[in-house]
């Protein structure tokens, strides 16, 4: 009789697996610190992640519902769903994912498999990120990781067109991009790990996620026709995790080189190519009393650029060069400045019922940082009251991006229930 009771639970278990819900309701407000109107951008006001265990396969459901509150909308994204199969020498995924490269918090030049949110590009880690249908495989011998990653689409970025509230402007919008004829991109990673570092070799061979000028129609006798598309780039990657008594430090870099290669006889396509390197280098140190103060650095210099480009002010043709050159891939952050320092920190406080932080953002190269501060209260058991600062300082300069944020200094409430 008892094995029989075995049995009927190891089937049960077999048969219906185990299920795991998380999720989160988070009605959120915005304003602006200069007059306290309301900012009218979207927040994911519902999360909920579905998990699925059995046997050797888990299935990952992952969705949020975006609302704004000035036009009373919401709408369902599906942001991940995903079958993974575990066998005993590594592990298989596909479906629709967001992957996570690099080993620095936030600002990863390694990371450039999956597009950005640019109306989230201020949450932290894959809250910001655009998921793609992708097939992944990872490789686990001794300590050694090989991980591949496909993605038989390309996807761009999702940019806030049209949107008076939000910081940077975009000046035009394309109404169409040129197609891509192989549109294939894949990804390798190799992990492995030497006394007490991590050390990490990556390579990413695909198309920029930001758009760009790639030509203008000649054809078109009456009026200069622009073309935007998406330039061709690859990026070598290495990162690095070791440790100096207490403190952490995590370093990355991702060499880029991209260039323009659409051809089509009665365009003038631009012949561009250019090379830029990012890098993160950042130190982390965690008291024994749970307070965390790290710090980093955060370069974008480009080394090369050549060819052509249309300047749409003064609708001519001018020369390419690593002034007027924007990178369309890589860490968003290291884009706004071509130097900067980051300092953050964090404390638990009143038996972890408080959480408070800071943060700071100096650009190295001219005038400008970003202030913040957070603090989470937790009321009672699952929810919480949360609230933060955001403080911009730029200069006179309209080109200065921190002057570009200035108007954007805002402070935000949520009220926060997690399940």
């Amino acid at each position: 009789m008892r094995n029989r009771y075995i049995f009927l639970l190891l089937t049960c278990k077999i048969l219906f697996g185990q299920i795991s819900i998380t999720g989160s309701l988070k009605p959120t407000g915005m304003f602006r610190l200069s007059d306290q109107s309301r900012m009218d951008l979207p927040f994911r006001l519902t999360e909920l992640k579905l998990g699925y265990t059995m046997g050797d396969f888990d299935f990952m459901l992952n969705s949020a519902v975006e609302h704004r509150w000035g036009e009373n909308m919401s709408a369902i994204d599906l942001r991940e769903a995903y079958v993974i199969w575990f066998p005993n020498w590594g592990e298989v995924k596909f479906g629709k994912q967001i992957h996570a490269w690099g080993v620095a918090d936030g600002n990863n030049p390694t990371d450039n498999l999956n597009a950005y949110d640019y109306y989230f590009m201020f949450l932290p880690g894959t809250d910001r990120k655009v998921g793609s249908l992708s097939a992944a495989m990872t490789v686990y011998w001794d300590d050694w990781q090989l991980e591949g990653v496909i993605i038989p689409d390309h996807i761009p970025n999702r940019m806030p067109f049209h949107e008076p509230d939000f910081p940077f402007q975009i000046p035009i919008e394309p109404s169409k991009y040129e197609k891509i004829d192989n549109s294939l991109e894949f990804g390798l990673r190799l992990k492995t790990t030497f006394g007490e570092s991590d050390i990490g070799l990556s390579y990413f061979n695909g198309r920029d996620r930001s758009f760009s000028l790639l030509g203008v129609d000649t054809f078109n006798i009456i009026m200069i026709s622009p073309k935007f598309g998406y330039r061709a780039t690859t990026v070598f990657g290495l990162n690095m995790v070791t440790f100096i008594d207490d403190i952490t430090i995590r370093a990355e870099a991702g060499y880029f080189t991209t260039e323009n290669n659409y051809q089509e006889s009665w365009f003038q396509f631009f012949e561009t190519k250019a090379e830029y390197v990012q890098y993160v280098i950042q130190c982390e140190y965690r008291t024994a009393s749970s307070f965390t103060i790290g710090a980093q650095l955060i370069g974008n210099h480009v080394l090369n650029a050549v060819g052509q480009t249309f300047d749409l002010a003064t609708m001519g043709q001018t020369t390419l060069n690593t002034d007027n050159f924007t990178p369309g891939l890589g860490t968003p952050f290291a884009m706004i400045a071509e130097q900067s320092l980051s300092i953050v920190g964090s404390g638990m406080f009143f038996d972890e019922s408080l959480e408070l932080g800071y943060n700071l953002l100096i650009n190295l190269e001219e005038k400008g940082q970003m202030v913040g501060v957070n603090a989470a209260y937790s009321l009672i058991e699952n929810w919480s009251i949360d609230g933060s600062v955001s403080y911009f300082k730029g200069d006179d300069n309209p080109q200065n991006k921190f002057e570009q944020l200035e108007d954007f200094s805002h402070f935000q409430l949520q009220l926060a229930y997690r399940f």
